[in-house]
C-alpha cells in the first residue's frame, strides 16, 4: 500500500510539469556562439588598358579573399551580478552580499567566478540546564572555511562547486601519549578507544557543501539542478539552508524549476540516507549498523506573486523511510518487517507582502508573513489501544514481526503555524511582533504522533532577510510543543551597524510533553527524574499526588544583537542573551517528593549565551 501511495504521489507531482511544458511551449533553446559580420573590402579592379593593335593583352589581377568568419566569445551576464541562489551558503550582511553580486574582479574568461569565505566564531554557554547540581561552563571556538567555483560556460550550461571545512579548535584527537595528543599536528589520524565507549563519532571536517550542475532554456524558463545543493523556500521555516549553524544543510537531490512571469513550480527529489554504497556494500547508514536504511526526502513547492503586496507559496514536502526487516525469516527464506514505511508529509501555504527576494516591500511602511504546516502520515509502527498498554510494554516484537494485540497504525497529528507583523517608521527603525505555535502530544503512547517535527529547518534565522527572526539566539528553546511570544526591535545605522532586541517567551502547548532545543528533546538527570521539565509521557500521573504538578512556562528568554560591517567584505556579529526558566523547569528541579535529599532542590534559574564571530566573504 505504501509503495503505491509512494508512487502516485509522485506521479501527481510531475502532473503539473507535463501539462506546463505541453501548454507553455518551453523548450530548450540551445544556442550557439554569435558569428561577427565580416564585410568584405571590396575588390580593386585594375584600370581598363590601352588597346592598341601592336599591345599584348593585359594579365589578371588576382582576387584578394575574405579573411575567416570571427567569432564572439560568450561572456556571462552573471559577471558583476551574480544572482543570490550562487552564494545560499555565506551568512552574511546585506552590504556584503552586495559587495559579492556586483564583483568583477574575481571573475576569469567572463565565464568563470571563485570567492572566498572564512567564519570563526566563539560560543560561551551558563547553566543550560537550570540545574545547580551540574557543572555546565561550556566555552568552545569553531571555524568555517568556504572555496567556491562558479562556471557560467553558455546561457544553458551553468556549475558551481563550495568546498567546506568545518572544525572545533582542538577538537582533533590523535595518536600518541598525553601531552603529545594536542590537535596542532595536521592530518594526524585520530584515535579510538574503543573499550570507554562503544559508538564514537568521527569528524568530517572537510567536503563538499554544493557541487551541482545547472541545464537550463535559453529564456531562463526550465531548469533541471543536479547534485549537491541548498533547499530553502520561503523563510527557511520549513526546510532551509540553515547558515545559523557552521555546518549548514545541503542534499544530494535533483530539482527542477519551472519560471512563467510571477509563477514559479518546483519539485525536487533527494537522497538522504542509503542502505548500500555504489559498490553494493552496506553504508554508515545500513540498518544492519543501526542506521535508518534507505531514505529520501521529495516535494514540490508553487510560488505565484499576483501583485507587488502579496506572495502566495503552497507546498508538500515528504520525508520517506524504507520499512524495517526483522530478525528472523520464514521457512522459505523470505523476509519479515517489524515496521511499516515512515512517511511523514508536511503541507502548508505562505503569505507575505515581502515578495522582493524575501525582503522588505519597501524602506517604510507595514510588513507581514503568515504561514501554516501539518504534518500527517505514518510511523510504520503499530501500538496497542491505552486500555491495554497504559505504561507501553506492549510492542512489536523486532525479531519475531508480530505486532501486539489489537494494535492500530500510528499517525502523525502535528502543526505549525507562524505570523509575523512589522511596522518601519523610518528606514533606520523597524518594530515587530512574532507569535509562533507548534504543537505537542499529550500521551506519547498513543496511536498518533502530535509533537511538530522541524526536521530541516533553519532555527535562529528563520525570517529572510529580517536577521534573528527565527527562535531565540541561545537555540536552548525551540518550536516543538510551543508557544513563542516575541519581539523584534532594529536599529540599523549606515556607520555604526545594526542593533537589535529580541525578546522571547516561550509556554508548552501540552503539559504533558517535554521542551525541545534546537537539536530536539531535551533530557534531564536522574536526580531529577531523567526529564528537564514537568512531563507525564504516558498521561497516567494527573491524580497521582507525589507528582510534581505540571508547569506551562518554560523560560523568557532577552537577546541583544549587535551587527557592524565596517568593510564591504568583513562584518563582525555579537550576541547576549539572558534566559530565566519558568514553572515547567522549577516544578521539575524542586521536587519535594524526591528520594534523595540532597536532590530536591536543584533549581537554578539563570541561564546564559554569548557568541561572537567574524564573517570574511569576497
Amino acid at each position: 500500500m505504501y509503495r503505491v501511495y509512494h508512487q502516485t504521489k509522485i506521479g501527481f507531482l510531475l502532473i503539473p510539469i507535463l501539462f506546463i511544458i505541453s501548454a507553455g511551449n518551453i523548450q530548450a533553446q540551445f544556442i550557439t556562439p554569435v558569428k561577427k559580420e565580416v564585410v568584405p573590402e571590396p575588390t580593386q579592379t585594375p584600370p581598363p588598358a590601352q588597346v592598341t593593335p601592336s599591345a599584348p593583352p593585359a594579365a589578371e589581377v588576382p582576387k584578394e579573399t575574405p579573411p575567416p568568419e570571427e567569432t564572439t566569445e560568450y561572456i556571462s551576464p552573471m559577471k558583476g551580478n551574480l544572482p543570490g541562489e550562487y552564494f545560499k551558503s555565506f551568512q552574511i550582511t546585506n552590504k556584503q552580499k552586495k559587495a559579492i553580486q556586483e564583483n568583477k574582479s574575481l571573475w576569469f574568461a567572463d565565464r568563470f567566478r571563485v570567492g572566498f569565505g572564512i567564519r570563526p566564531k566563539a560560543d560561551s554557554l551558563y547553566n543550560t540546564d537550570f540545574d545547580r547540581s551540574t557543572s555546565d561552563i561550556r566555552n568552545t571556538v569553531s571555524n568555517q572555511t568556504q572555496f567556491y567555483l562558479v562556471g557560467d560556460v553558455s546561457p544553458n550550461i551553468t556549475f558551481k562547486l563550495t568546498f567546506q571545512d568545518v572544525r572545533l579548535w582542538g577538537g582533533e584527537v590523535i595518536s600518541g601519549p598525553s601531552d603529545q595528543r594536542f590537535g596542532v599536528i595536521s592530518n594526524g589520524g585520530t584515535t579510538i578507544d574503543t573499550s570507554r565507549q562503544r559508538e564514537v563519532p568521527l569528524n568530517n571536517y572537510t567536503g563538499f557543501r554544493e557541487a551541482f550542475l545547472d541545464l537550463k532554456t535559453t529564456n531562463q524558463m526550465f531548469r533541471v539542478r543536479t547534485g549537491r545543493q541548498i533547499l530553502d523556500f520561503g523563510d527557511g521555516r520549513i526546510v532551509g539552508a540553515r547558515n545559523d549553524s557552521l555546518n549548514g544543510n545541503s542534499f544530494d537531490a535533483v530539482r527542477a524549476t519551472i519560471t512563467i512571469q510571477k509563477q514559479s513550480f518546483d519539485v525536487f527529489g533527494a537522497i538522504v540516507s542509503s542502505e548500500n554504497n555504489a559498490n553494493s556494500i552496506i553504508s554508515n547508514n545500513s540498518t544492519r549498523l543501526g542506521g535508518p536504511g534507505n531514505a529520501s526526502y521529495y516535494g514540490a513547492h508553487y510560488g505565484i506573486k499576483p501583485w507587488e503586496w502579496l506572495g502566495i507559496e503552497v507546498y508538500n514536502f515528504t520525508l520517506y523511510k524504507q520499512r524495517q526487516k526483522a530478525t528472523n525469516t520464514t521457512p522459505y527464506g523470505s523476509d519479515i518487517y517489524y515496521r511499516d514505511p515512515d512517511q511523514l508529509n508536511t503541507s502548508g501555504f505562505r503569505l507575505t507582502n515581502r515578495t522582493k527576494s524575501n525582503a522588505l516591500p519597501k524602506e517604510t511602511g507595514i510588513d507581514w508573513m503568515v504561514e501554516a504546516a501539518w504534518q500527517t502520515g505514518f510511523t510504520g509502527e503499530r501500538v496497542s489501544p491505552d486500555w491495554i498498554n497504559q505504561n507501553g510494554a506492549l510492542k512489536t516484537n523486532r525479531i519475531t514481526g508480530e505486532p501486539p494485540p489489537h494494535s492500530e497504525p500510528v499517525r502523525y497529528k502535528a502543526n505549525i503555524v507562524a505570523a509575523q507583523l512589522g511596522y518601519t517608521p523610518v528606514k533606520e527603525f523597524r518594530i515587530g511582533i512574532q507569535y509562533v505555535q507548534a504543537s505537542g502530544d499529550p500521551n506519547r503512547n498513543d496511536g498518533s504522533v502530535a509533537t511538530y517535527n522541524p526536521i530541516f529547518a533553519t532555527r535562529r534565522m528563520a525570517g529572510g532577510a529580517i536577521p534573528f527572526a527565527g527562535n531565540g539566539n541561545s537555540g536552548l528553546v525551540y518550536w516543538q510543543n510551543i508557544k513563542d511570544y516575541s519581539l523584534h526591535i532594529k536599529y540599523e545605522s549606515s556607520k555604526w551597524g545594526t542593533f537589535i532586541i529580541n525578546p522571547h517567551w516561550y509556554y508548552k502547548v501540552k503539559l504533558q510533553d517535554g521542551y525541545y532545543d534546537n537539536n530536539n528533546y531535551v533530557t534531564g538527570s536522574k536526580a531529577t527524574g531523567e526529564t528537564a521539565s514537568t512531563e507525564d509521557f504516558f498521561n497516567t500521573e494527573a491524580y497521582n499526588p507525589n507528582r510534581p504538578k505540571l508547569g506551562k512556562h518554560v523560560a523568557t528568554e532577552i537577546n541583544l544583537i549587535y551587527i557592524i560591517t565596517p568593510w564591504e567584505n568583513v562584518s563582525f556579529w555579537f550576541g547576549a542573551s539572558s534566559l530565566y526558566a519558568g514553572d515547567a523547569i522549577r516544578n521539575q528541579k524542586n521536587n519535594p517528593y524526591e528520594t534523595d535529599p540532597y536532590r530536591r532542590y536543584d533549581y537554578k534559574p539563570n541561564a546564559s549565551f554569548f557568541t561572537f564571530q567574524t564573517v570574511f566573504a569576497i
